[in-house]
């Protein structure tokens, strides 16, 4: 079963939208998961009568279709798969005081006319939603449906008055635009959002592996010049994007100590902080494998800090699945997984800036002098 991907966030967010407006808010859902969802069901907590949007979630949409064996043995319609994934969300929903959520079920295969078996398993989905939340005392305030997320994409509600609509350009939606403007862009399907990560060319990363082993033989630089050689390609970033792999290789050896990968971690909270994640995507798709894992996890920790659930995901998995021992990737993963907020990894992020110190080095904000 694919974990659940979280887009948290509190409810105080300058982002809000009038549930009135289904269309607007529908059109929303990739800007506040990063991508557009694909068969797919996705959970929004509301509150202040909708006029709140909180933590997004979003997982699969496993439908059984005209396969009877795929139904889950009680009798319902759902797949077992499916019932499972509503338990934990509803459970996550009661342990963070999630007063209600809209469900959106997006799938190419609905049609509200043609009354298919797929429809009808989601609105067998609706109703086992309605049961799970209500035990755990979460209203399900509304439930919609729609083929996908597009402009002037048919819409209709799933349950409650019957309502229908097009949906408004995604790409005009107010939370796209402050999403945008924050440095981050919404792409078009979860695999798209993932091939940012993806392992490049298999010439380059051996090249690098070759400078690594070289200039491991041989390297007797303090803690204090690693970070701050670090430190100089983060600042050449935005401008220089093109790193030759003795520069790769530089790169992977200093974050391989773990004091200088922790004081890295204290860049997620500074005002360049989408370049520094960009950096680390950049990085970690022509590394060997275990360098690969350390900079996918400091993606997957950025992200994690910024609220970005689905990218640290994405992250986390290839961070594992380059390394499937590494502590720090497991520690995310779990966290994740159990639905922990950013401001738990806020609090580790923070702690970067010591050992920053210990390695000799003042970073940008840090709270107890300058560089």
């Amino acid at each position: 079963m694919q974990t659940p991907t979280n887009s948290h966030g509190n409810f105080d967010s300058r982002h809000r939208i009038h549930l009135g407006d289904a269309a607007e808010l529908m059109a929303g859902i990739p800007a506040m998961l990063g991508f557009h969802p694909h068969r797919s069901m996705v959970l929004i907590a509301v509150k202040d009568g909708g006029a709140t949007v909180g933590p997004t979630m979003r997982h699969d949409l496993v439908l059984a279709g005209e396969h009877l064996d795929r139904r889950a043995a009680d009798g319902s319609r759902a797949t077992q798969e499916m019932l499972d994934v509503i338990g934990y969300l509803a459970g996550y929903c009661a342990a963070e005081n999630i007063p209600a959520v809209m469900a959106v079920f997006v799938d190419d295969r609905l049609d509200p006319v043609a009354r298919g078996p797929h429809l009808l398993d989601v609105e067998a989905l609706v109703s086992e939603l309605v049961g799970t939340l209500n035990t755990l005392g979460v209203q399900l305030f509304a439930a919609l449906a729609a083929p996908e997320i597009a402009d002037a994409a048919p819409w209709w509600s799933l349950c409650g008055p019957r309502r229908h609509g097009l949906m408004s350009d995604p790409a005009s939606s107010p939370l796209t635009v402050a999403r945008v403007l924050d440095g981050y862009s919404v792409r078009r399907c979860r695999g798209e959002l993932a091939a940012t990560i993806a392992p490049g060319p298999e010439s380059t990363v051996l090249a690098v592996a070759t400078e690594i082993a070289r200039r491991e033989r041989g390297t007797t630089r303090s803690r204090a010049d690693e970070l701050s050689s670090v430190l100089a390609y983060l600042a050449r970033a935005p401008y220089d994007t093109e790193l030759e792999p003795a520069d790769l290789a530089r790169i992977a050896i200093a974050i391989g100590h773990v004091h200088i990968r922790d004081a890295l971690l204290a860049l997620t909270l500074g005002d360049d902080a989408g370049y520094v994640e960009e950096f680390w995507a950049n990085v970690c798709r022509v590394l060997p494998r275990r360098e690969r894992a350390i900079a996918a996890t400091l993606v997957a920790f950025s992200a994690y800090v910024r609220g970005d659930g689905p990218m640290a995901r994405i992250a986390i998995d290839a961070a594992l699945d380059a390394d499937g021992t590494h502590r720090l990737a497991q520690l995310l993963d779990r966290s994740l997984t159990a639905g922990a907020g950013p401001e738990l990894v806020r609090e580790v992020a923070e702690s970067g800036f010591a050992c920053a110190r210990d390695c000799g080095v003042r970073l940008p904000g840090d709270p107890f002098g300058r560089r």
